[in-house]
C-alpha cells in the first residue's frame, strides 16, 4: 500500500497536470498594464446632470486595485452629496485576450447592477452603461483621473457627469 501510495502522491501534487504551474503563477494578463497608471487611493469632486438640468456637486473616493496578482481589477467607490452618502460601487474587471476588452461585474446602490464591458482607446478607458450611457476615464498630464459621462441624445453626445480626482499619499 505505501509503495502505491508515493507514486500517486508525486503525479498528483507535482504533475504539470494538477500542480499549479510556473505558468500559471506567473500569468499577469498583458491588458491589465494599462491600468497601471490608476492603482491607488483617489479622492475627487465633480459633477452630476440631475433629471431637471441642474448641476449637483459630487466628492468622490476611489480605491484602485489589483488583485489575484493582477488577474482581477477592483475599484472601490463612494460618492458623497452634501455631506451624505449618496453612492457606493464595486466594480470587479478582468482582461479578455480573445475579444480584446474588459469584462467588468458592476455591484452599486445607484446605478444598474450587472455586466458591462470597456476598451482603452488612447490611453482612455471607454465603459457603457448602456447603448446611450457612456463613460470614458484617464490619468490626464498632472496625474489626475478624468472622468465625464454622456449620454445620448438624438445623434449627439451630451456631457451629464464631470469628475477629476487626485491622488492621495
Amino acid at each position: 500500500m505505501k509503495s502505491l501510495f508515493i507514486p500517486l502522491f508525486i503525479f498528483l501534487f507535482i504533475s504539470d497536470d494538477f500542480a499549479q504551474s510556473d505558468r500559471l503563477q506567473a500569468y499577469n494578463p498583458l491588458g491589465m498594464t494599462h491600468w497601471e497608471p490608476f492603482i491607488g487611493q483617489w479622492k475627487g469632486i465633480g459633477w452630476r446632470l440631475t433629471e431637471d438640468g441642474q448641476q449637483t456637486e459630487w466628492h468622490h473616493a476611489y480605491t484602485i486595485q489589483f488583485k489575484l496578482d493582477g488577474r482581477l481589477l477592483m475599484l472601490e467607490n463612494t460618492t458623497t452629496v452634501k455631506d451624505e452618502v449618496h453612492h457606493k460601487s464595486l466594480i470587479l474587471g478582468t482582461y479578455d485576450e480573445k475579444a480584446e476588452n474588459f469584462p467588468l461585474r458592476v455591484y452599486s446602490t445607484l446605478t444598474p447592477e450587472g455586466d458591462y464591458s470597456g476598451v482603452f482607446e488612447h490611453g482612455a478607458f471607454i465603459y457603457f452603461m448602456n447603448k446611450n450611457l457612456r463613460f470614458s476615464m484617464q490619468v490626464n498630464e498632472k496625474g489626475q483621473i478624468y472622468e465625464i459621462g454622456e449620454m445620448k441624445m438624438g445623434d449627439q453626445w451630451v456631457q451629464v457627469f464631470e469628475m477629476l480626482s487626485s491622488k492621495v499619499d
